[in-house]
């Protein structure tokens, strides 16, 4: 056993790419041994802004040999009448390298042919590296590589120098014209002299003596950890931002925190206003009082230690006082005029060549969220809220604030609100009207916000849906994926009991009324399944199976409802006498497709003693599967699709009465002749199948499922 090191050394990589590059060299790799037949007990990967690693432990020191069999030509063609090999099989075992002693005849589907046993594997891991790690450089996915100087091989960054080490061997490896070698760098500031490493194992303990911590995760948290310290030394906490944080430590390879300040004058501005400029301009991070309120202080992060560090701190001080500056301004301008007055300037965004400007936008999503709140019953006070915020919807991108710091839609919006007069429940739905802002964001918290949300994203999909600008593979340039995601998710934590159909229908409201562009019913339904994957796609990050969470959603129920039913089911599924009664019930419903509907049973028509005991048996099955529901969803409240309910299932009591159904049905099955001649009959039967079909349907189709084992 080995341990291998090889590491990717670069000019500086966006911090987007530190996170994506080590995961994806982490994969690749895995990829590469194993299709080597390499095996390992262990690989982690390193990350900073001027190094991508991987450190294998526990590699084998050779692939494993393997006996294979080399088919050659018919026996007939190898062999003469005598036995004796032909030209045919002496050709093809001197290609091989072997004797023809070693050929034999063995039957195969087409026929009897000649095989050898070839032996493969065995090679040595030091043979089977060099080309494998040169090949990780040229393969590793990278959006927008580039070819740097007259080296052929493409890489988002030049290559400065690359260390390839199996145990204290270096391996001969050639890439992106750089040889690999045992000397990685330091801290480019700190610690700039080469760094020789003796052995693979050593890798980062070398690089944290040269003022380098190549572990994401420890950097992290050393990260974190400083920038806290900074701001206690002032009196003060962190506000720390997850994204913000990840962002930092992917631009440095050694925290050094320091705490600054700003003219305090800028505290009047709306603490959202300061937190943005802070976090999305500057790269700072906020610090509060202990009492909650934002300071006029600030940790900057930086990759330098240096003796001065109050040069640093003017610097950042420097460089974030006119932004503020800057954010001041805005407020005052834009406070200067209305939000109705803001809102006349949607007319000259444009939204898109097809479905108009924004203001044509915010028309249509009014119609819609109108029908909507009438859907869901919205009532007093929240109803005058969502009235009250339609006509100044998005009035907010046509400041200046939201022109410079877009990522305040919304959120300023509610400031101009309340500076302006409007009630506070006004100002909240423009705000919720716009969550979920990114993928995982918080949901809008009012049903009315909810509403409007659901009206803004609907109206998207649906517009573009009938533009046919479909999200394609990995091309999503519209971002409707995240609408569709954010449509499931408000949903399920409002909870409301309208099938996904009736939604997607009633929102279409808005396109229909402006005739533009032409929607037809295949658009709607093309709109609906679409949010239909994003619905199975949430559910599976909670872990139900794929399986059950089509089963669920097959009948088009309302999303809370599939997402309860996706739990209980994969509660139920735990018990292999459940997975028995879906057999038969798949059965069932198969022979009841073939019955009317609306077919009633007749207890006097049964002429077989095994239908009345299915018969007696559905009314406690269905009643039993009746509080199995009632007690999910009192159980399971509404909550945000792909975080997970709150709490489980829990205990499944009244589960016998259901399963008391296996019996009967197994016995029906079994022992009587559904489809016979006689149509009374016949019809009875199949209307008998039918209930039973029908009793537990409440679960969705069961039918779609191909079982509950895997």
């Amino acid at each position: 056993m080995a341990t291998l090191l090889f590491e990717i050394g670069t000019e500086e990589l966006p911090s987007w790419y530190v996170t994506q590059g080590r995961e994806a060299l982490e994969l690749l790799t895995r990829e590469r041994l194993e299709a080597a037949g390499l095996a390992y007990e262990g690989l982690k990967g390193f990350a900073t802004p001027r190094r991508l690693a991987v450190q294998v432990a526990g590699l084998a020191d050779t692939s494993p040999v393997r006996e294979l069999l080399q088919r050659g030509p018919a026996a007939s063609a190898a062999f003469d009448a005598s036995g004796a090999p032909t030209k045919a099989a002496v050709g093809f075992a001197r290609a091989n390298g072997v004797d023809p002693s070693e050929l034999f005849v063995q039957e195969t589907e087409k026929g009897a042919y000649v095989f050898f046993r070839k032996r493969v594997g065995g090679e040595a891991a030091r043979d089977l590296l060099p080309p494998l790690l040169a090949a990780l450089v040229r393969d590793l996915p990278a959006p927008r590589k580039m070819r740097w100087g007259e080296v052929e091989t493409p890489f988002l960054r030049p290559v400065a120098w690359l260390v390839a080490l199996l145990d204290d061997a270096v391996l001969p490896v050639t890439a992106a014209g750089v040889t690999a070698g045992r000397t990685t760098r330091g801290h480019r500031f700190l610690r700039e002299a080469p760094v020789a490493l003796e052995h693979a194992e050593a890798y980062e303990g070398a690089l944290e003596r040269a003022a380098v911590i190549a572990d994401p995760e420890k950097r992290r948290a050393a990260t974190l950890r400083a920038a806290c310290e900074a701001a206690q030394q002032g009196g003060l906490e962190l506000v720390c931002d997850p994204e913000l944080l990840d962002e930092v430590a992917n631009l440095i390879e050694i925290p050094v925190a320091i705490l600054g300040s700003f003219d305090e004058r800028y505290l009047s501005l709306p603490d959202e206003v300061l937190a943005t400029t802070m976090i999305h301009h500057q790269r700072f991070f906020p610090t509060r009082r202990p009492g909650g309120s934002l300071a006029p202080s600030f940790v900057g992060v930086s990759n330098n230690d240096v003796p001065d560090k109050a040069v640093v701190r003017r610097g950042y001080e420097g460089a974030l006082n006119p932004r503020l500056f800057d954010a001041s301004f805005f407020w005052e301008a834009d406070r200067s005029r209305s939000l109705s007055q803001h809102a006349w300037g949607l007319s000259g965004i444009g939204f898109h060549k097809g479905l108009g400007t924004v203001a044509d936008k915010v028309a249509r999503t009014h119609v819609a969220a109108t029908a909507l709140a009438k859907l869901v019953g919205l009532e007093e006070p929240e109803r005058a809220a969502l009235e009250g915020a339609l006509p100044v919807f998005k009035a907010d991108l046509s400041t200046q604030m939201v022109g410079e710091l877009p990522e305040l839609e919304g959120v300023i919006g509610r400031a101009y609100a309340l500076a302006e007069g409007y009630p506070p429940e006004v100002a909240a739905v423009l705000e919720h009207g716009v969550r979920p802002v990114k993928a995982g964001g918080p949901l809008p918290s009012s049903r009315a916000g909810a509403v409007l949300a659901l009206a803004d994203r609907l109206d998207k999909l649906l517009g573009f849906f009938a533009l046919k600008q479909r999200p394609s593979g990995s091309a999503d340039p519209f971002g409707l994926r995240r609408d569709a995601l954010a449509v499931a998710r408000i949903l399920n934590a409002q909870g409301w009991r309208v099938p996904l159909g009736e939604f997607v229908r009633t929102a279409a409201a808005g396109l229909a009324e402006a005739k533009k562009p032409p929607l037809t019913d295949e658009v709607i339904a093309e709109v609906e399944a679409f949010i239909w994957d994003r619905v199975t796609g949430l559910l599976e990050a909670e872990g139900v199976r794929p399986a059950l969470a089509r089963a669920v959603i097959a009948d088009g129920p309302p999303v809370i409802t599939a997402a309860r039913r996706a739990h209980l089911l994969r509660a139920l599924s735990a018990d292999p006498e459940f997975a028995q009664l879906l057999q038969l019930y798949k059965r069932a419903a198969n022979l009841a497709k073939q019955g009317a509907e609306d077919a009633d049973i007749n207890p006097k028509r049964f002429s077989s003693p095994y239908e009345a005991p299915l018969y007696d048996a559905i009314p406690p099955a269905k009643a039993a599967l009746g509080e199995l529901l009632a007690a999910v969803r009192s159980r399971l409240a509404p909550w945000d699709l792909g975080e997970g309910p709150a709490q489980g299932v829990g205990p499944l009591t009244g589960l016998a009465a259901v399963l008391a159904l296996k019996k009967p049905l197994d016995a029906f099955l079994d022992n009587v002749l559904v489809m016979v001649e006689d149509e009374a009959v016949r019809r009875n039967r199949l209307a008998l199948l039918g209930e039973v079909s029908a009793s537990l349907r409440e679960l969705g189709r069961l039918e779609v499922l191909e079982g509950l084992s895997g």
